[in-house]
């Protein structure tokens, strides 16, 4: 896992992209799309390799046009000329922006009409895990400007695209999941019993930077005495101290790709019920790293965890899943949950999370990586040790 990227070139090659678009015409051929309309920053970038926050700026939508067997088209806000021009989108149109009265609807309508319509269909980001990045009154008046064309679900087709990473997307994964393992091995080193846990992770956040991270878009944190009753609240001015645990979860980037995995610390001394707990999650996500290869389900990967769980007296699980994917995002599809049966192919990127409800209220996670390869999985964070690291 020696990856180091920050000795190459970020973004990739075009012919990465040229793929990408390959791939999504086939599947478009197959579901009778003749267009797919692209609306939000992450499914923008993957087509696109546009890199920009400015995305956090709500006043101007962005639209990308994917015709079947033609090159995409992006109709973008006049700010982003020059920026979109640095990737490979070679068809910009644009209209003058800010317009409040009408954001891009007409350029956008005007460029859709003048597509070949096979099918009558345009595929948009309308479901699970997707929102339209565009108002809901200019949606309703493209509608209405539209000819001939039928507005339909298309991102059961992105999500199949995204599922399976190549290897230039794997070798970000892997770098970003390297730069976050060392860090939180790093806490013990500098961090006292008694700072706060806002102090504790704005430290592990510098480091992260200091590492080679570019975003350290999401940070979670908990503190107490027996397991927690939260794993998605920010970190707080809470002091920790002997007897505490902490828990800290990091959604960190490099190059847009997250890494999304978790770690748990004692400070001087550790509670029995605590320390049990510590090794039976441990224990569920050796399981389920076991049981994650080409082929099973990600049913497969929850119930052979739950099972360890349970037999262990797990109360219950509040999350309602133990895992999912990542990539461009935080999360991604398939879920590590009872009822999603999506079979394991190579390429996909998990982070398998066990929760252990060991007393009413009190929960434990433990969460790591993986990449599915051909014959397995190959961890791609640095294990957490077996037993839970203690801070004196």
């Amino acid at each position: 896992m020696n990856i180091d990227l920050r000795k190459n070139q970020r973004g990739f090659k075009d012919n990465e992209y040229s793929s990408r678009i390959e791939k999504a015409h086939r599947k478009m051929s197959i579901e009778n799309l003749d267009v797919l309309l692209i609306t939000t920053p992450h499914n923008f970038r993957y087509f696109s390799g546009f890199d920009s926050y400015f995305w956090e700026s709500p006043t101007r939508p962005w639209f990308l046009l994917i015709p079947l067997n033609k090159e995409p088209i992006a109709v973008i806000p006049s700010i982003g000329i020059s920026a979109l021009k640095k990737t490979c989108i070679k068809n910009i149109q644009f209209w003058q922006s800010p317009n409040p009265d009408d954001e891009g609807v007409t350029k956008l309508a005007s460029v859709i009409n003048q597509l070949n319509n096979k099918f009558g269909k345009i595929g948009i980001e309308m479901g699970k895990e997707s929102t339209l990045r565009m108002p809901l009154k200019d949606y309703f008046n493209l509608q209405k400007k539209i000819k001939g064309f039928s507005l339909v679900d298309g991102s059961k087709l992105l999500w199949e695209l995204r599922l399976i990473k190549s290897e230039e997307e794997i070798n970000k994964i892997k770098f970003i999941c390297n730069i976050a393992s060392e860090a939180y091995e790093n806490i013990p080193k500098v961090t006292h019993i008694d700072e706060t846990e806002r102090t504790i992770c704005n430290k592990l956040k510098i480091d992260l930077i200091n590492r080679g991270a570019d975003h350290v878009i999401f940070m979670s944190c908990a503190s107490g005495e027996v397991g927690f009753d939260q794993i998605i609240y920010d970190p707080t001015n809470k002091t920790l101290g002997k007897g505490k645990i902490l828990f800290i979860d990091t959604g960190s980037t490099f190059d847009g790709y997250f890494c999304d995995f978790d770690r748990n610390f004692a400070f001087g001394t550790i509670n029995e019920n605590v320390k049990k707990a510590y090794e039976v999650t441990w224990k569920a996500l050796t399981k389920g790293i076991e049981e994650a290869k080409p082929g099973k389900k990600c049913s497969d990967i929850y119930k052979s965890m739950n099972k360890l769980l349970v037999e262990a007296g797990s109360a219950g699980n509040g999350v309602g899943r133990m895992g999912h994917g990542f990539g461009l995002q935080l999360t991604e599809p398939p879920s590590i949950m009872a009822d999603d049966n999506t079979i394991l192919e190579k390429g996909m990127t998990l982070a398998i999370e066990p929760v252990y409800e060991f007393e009413s209220g009190n929960i434990l996670v433990q969460e790591e990586d993986i990449v599915i390869t051909e014959t397995g999985n190959e961890i791609i964070t640095k294990r957490s040790p077996k037993e839970i690291p203690i801070i004196r």
